[in-house]
């Protein structure tokens, strides 16, 4: 092993939770036919029971009705995160008294090595993934698993190592329920607003994050300041020990020229830095780690620069907090390109904080004629358009040479584009576009 952290390699799975091992006697429902719930299916099998998936979507292979008397076949029902509490499936397989247990737990229950769990409003795909990168450069087994990379039960169902170290990244929605992830460490990188459409309020938002702490195994916790000042305001009291630096010396950090130079990239090494730290691991080796790290697409890349002009695509910034980050790095107002599907949360404050921020706004999405108007009471200048390409159009008309172009919406994607991927794609071609435009002008 490397520091605290010992890796003891396995076959397979070699003990099953009681509860588990009776219910796997007679069929298991599962609510879900995407990943996650096809990968609960895997595991099932895999430990030789049977499932039958439930969709509404029709998927293939899955039951698209599921009422009281279908439920009273189960004792067990897997549910994927996308499954409210009040869904009429969920109330129906309660009724009939089925044991009810999310798909990230059925993983959870039989991972045996060191969990680190990773939470936040924002930064958690770059900490997770950056963690397993690091944790792979030393030479320690980890696996990205959780809302990033592969569900715990479909790496089970494979007969992975399950000693290994699982860095969890797990959202609001898996965490509210959870009740089997144990974690070794939580870190909680940040807590603004988001998914209020699924929370009834901040308050309920933060504390099913909160639930990973309660369940966790240690009192090993790394939190960003804004956690620790959102639970003091409503009486949870984190240790001050707790909360990392936000220290900037990123020569001393030995990280310059590395993604994590500037923020909010920085505070998230700086988080990893502290659980490295505490895991007496060789500092030496993030540093080294950092150097050699990409980010996933979608989050705040340097797509193309035409005519001076830069085109940044951060397409992955789907909450208010994400954005007001993201433009935080740039000295001077940028042209913003903004927009979409609301997930509640107070519109007006976020734009008396975006427009400072912005030189010019052009607006797609649903939410596009709400933005001009607060905007537009904050003296800026927006235009609304109905298509990306017709958005990036006029925001290269409007730039001039040192300017900064950023789509950084600050709303889900989901009503013009399939996720925020399609979503920055369809950026991406729009500045390609530009760029063909411009050197057929100037041969």
């Amino acid at each position: 092993g490397i520091g605290d952290i010992e890796v003891k390699m396995m076959p397979s799975i070699e003990q099953i939770p009681e509860w588990l091992d009776r219910s796997i006697q007679r069929p298991v429902g599962v609510f879900g036919g995407g990943l996650s719930g096809l990968a609960a299916k895997s595991l099932i099998r895999h430990l030789g029971g049977e499932a039958t998936v439930f969709d509404e979507l029709g998927k293939e292979d899955c039951e698209t009705i599921f009422n009281l008397e279908i439920a009273r076949a189960f004792e067990l029902i897997i549910y994927s995160p996308g499954f409210r509490g009040d869904h009429p499936w969920i109330c129906a397989a309660k009724e009939a008294g089925c044991l009810m247990v999310p798909e990230f737990d059925l993983g959870a229950a039989l991972w045996r090595g060191p969990v680190i769990a990773v939470t936040g409003t924002n930064g958690k795909t770059t900490l997770v993934s950056f963690l397993n990168e690091s944790f792979q450069h030393a030479g320690i087994e980890s696996y990205a698993v959780g809302n990033i990379g592969s569900p715990l039960s479909l790496l089970l169902s494979k007969g992975c190592n399950a000693e290994a170290i699982a860095v969890c990244e797990v959202s609001s929605f898996q965490a509210e329920n959870t009740s089997e992830l144990k974690a070794d460490h939580v870190l909680w990188t940040n807590f603004d607003e988001d998914h209020l459409d699924h929370h009834e309020s901040m308050n309920s938002y933060f504390r099913s994050k909160y639930n990973l702490i309660v369940n966790a195994r240690s009192e090993s916790i790394f939190i960003g300041r804004s956690v620790y000042d959102y639970g003091k305001s409503i009486g949870i009291d984190f240790p001050e020990s707790c909360v990392i630096s936000e220290g900037d010396d990123i020569d001393s950090l030995g990280i310059r020229g590395s993604v994590f130079e500037t923020r909010p990239e920085l505070n998230t090494y700086l988080m990893a830095r502290e659980l490295w730290l505490a895991l007496n691991l060789p500092e030496q080796e993030l540093v080294d780690a950092a150097q050699s790290f990409v980010k996933s697409p979608h989050r705040m890349e340097l797509w193309d620069k035409i005519s001076g002009i830069r085109f940044w695509n951060d397409s992955k910034a789907t909450n208010f907090h994400a954005t007001l980050g993201g433009l935080s790095r740039f000295p001077e107002p940028v042209i913003w390109i903004g927009g979409g599907k609301r997930k509640g949360g107070d519109v007006g404050r976020f734009v008396q904080r975006l427009a400072p921020r912005i030189k010019t706004a052009e607006l797609i999405g649903e939410t596009k004629e709400e933005l001009e108007l607060a905007l537009g009471n904050e003296g800026c200048p927006v235009l609304v358009h109905e298509s990306m390409e017709a958005a990036v159009a006029m925001a290269m008309e409007k730039a001039k040479t040192g300017d900064n172009v950023v789509l950084s919406p600050g709303f889900a994607s989901f009503d013009m584009f399939e996720g925020y991927e399609k979503r920055g794609e369809a950026f991406r071609k729009a500045v390609n576009g530009l760029k063909m435009e411009k050197r057929k002008s100037d041969d």
